[in-house]
């Protein structure tokens, strides 16, 4: 696991030769986290390397949720895939609303106290 340094932004830039050497050196794959004050996010840190490998498996993971998959389960049918979303496509559209044919009229509201 990554080992984290947290470090004030105003240290950090006394320190900057320094923090980027145990960076470079760290062969756990350091991080130095540097904070700012006023609910700013910190910024990270880290070796190029590790910023290609983090990369590499963000991509990897973006990738793999792409996939399609198969439904399997106690349903079984006998029709064809054009079939089926045949039908799901009849269903999908008796369960959306039909558009209307115009703007509904509402009657006239009688204000209180006003009489006819």
């Amino acid at each position: 696991m990554a080992k984290r340094v947290s470090v004030p932004i105003s240290n950090a830039r006394k320190q900057l030769f320094h923090l980027t050497d145990l960076i470079r050196k760290s062969r756990d794959d350091t991080v130095v986290v540097l904070e700012q004050r006023g609910g700013v996010e910190p910024v990270a840190m880290v070796r190029e390397a590790r910023l290609a490998y983090l990369e590499a498996r963000v991509e990897e993971l973006d990738k793999a949720g792409r996939k399609s998959f198969t439904l399997t389960g106690s349903l079984a049918t006998d029709l064809d895939d054009e079939a089926i979303e045949q039908s799901l496509r009849e269903l999908r559209s008796d369960w959306t609303p039909r558009a209307s044919k115009g703007p509904v009229k509402r009657p006239a509201r009688r204000r209180p106290g006003r009489g006819r």
